[in-house]
């Protein structure tokens, strides 16, 4: 066993590396919902709540968020970060707090119309090391 035994960990490491790259490419966000979060004056948020599938067989970290949030193409808020949560493997849902901008909910009132409104989430998320492209939203057509 002497001098082989470097397939061993070199075959595990192999399998975690390409479940990290499975993980990469399969990635999906689906949006769920969305509440009121802190409505102070000095800094306020609401929280959108995200479905996040993991179709791999082993647990991740979701290590933070970051990207802006568009009601009809005014930005409201930010997202600076987010505390580190475990992915399990499946499905879980998450709460994303959303930082808003005094200006762009000043904006998005202005341009309020009685009609459909859209929105969209663009930003990146880091899962074990690995940057993802985030985006969702409302209509899911684009």
């Amino acid at each position: 066993m002497g001098k082989k035994f470097w397939i061993i960990p070199a075959f595990l490491l192999g399998y975690v590396f390409y479940q990290k790259y499975l993980l990469s490419k399969t990635f999906s966000v689906i949006f769920k919902g969305l509440e009121f979060g802190d409505l102070s004056f000095f800094n306020p948020t609401i929280n959108l709540i995200v479905q996040v599938n993991n179709p791999t067989q082993i647990t991740s970290e979701i290590m933070s968020i970051k990207g802006d949030l568009f009601v009809d193409g005014a930005m409201v808020g930010s997202v600076l970060g987010i505390t580190p949560t475990t992915l399990k493997v499946g499905s879980s849902n998450i709460k994303i707090p959303v930082t808003l901008s005094y200006t762009g909910v000043a904006d998005l009132l202005r341009k309020f119309k009685n009609t459909d409104f859209n929105y969209k989430f663009v930003g990146s998320i880091v899962v074990d090391f690995i940057e993802i492209p985030l985006k969702f939203g409302y209509p899911t057509n684009d």
